[in-house]
């Protein structure tokens, strides 16, 4: 490639660049942390919804929005009724959830949406008395809705063994 495509490639780039920076408005610290501080405690709330398997509280927090919500370990549940009834399934058979997260992290995406990353270990003791434990990773978005944080898409995961 000659001098000058690299050099009219670079510049393109470079325009590109700065046009986006330009038109992004920047956010105000106070704001972005009381974005943060709402989100997380959100995420508190649906994690004890689910710590005390209660399903119905657990999808307050989750619009009626049918269009690919939740992923589960490679299982795309396309509505908010089959995720429902998949989790009030599962939690039938569970007697103890809990989740221990060891690294939560929340990007604000724009006065209306964040991304809650997280990992950590869940154990589960099931109705006949097993337990298990596993380390979970999971990703979710959370939009504002009616002055409401709710989680619009998550995706959770095992991480495979290594």
């Amino acid at each position: 490639m000659s001098n000058i495509v690299k050099a009219i490639l670079a510049v393109a780039c470079l325009s590109i660049v700065w046009a986006a920076e330009s038109s992004r408005t920047v956010m105000p610290a106070e704001q972005q942390k009381a974005i943060e501080k709402a989100v997380l405690q959100t995420h508190a709330k649906i994690a004890e919804a689910e710590k005390s398997m209660d399903t119905e509280k657990f999808f307050t927090y989750i619009p009626d929005f049918d269009k690919g919500l939740i992923i589960q370990d490679g299982v795309l549940f396309k509505t908010r009724q089959e995720a429902l009834n998949t989790v009030r399934a599962g939690f039938e058979r569970v007697s103890k959830l809990e989740r221990a997260y060891d690294e939560t992290y929340v990007t604000v995406l724009s006065p209306e949406a964040a991304l809650l990353s997280t990992k950590g270990t869940s154990s589960v003791t099931l109705a006949d008395g097993r337990t298990f434990s596993s380390p979970f990773a999971a990703s979710m978005v959370f939009t504002l809705r009616d002055g409401q944080w709710k989680l619009l898409q998550g995706h959770y995961s095992i991480p495979n063994p290594r």
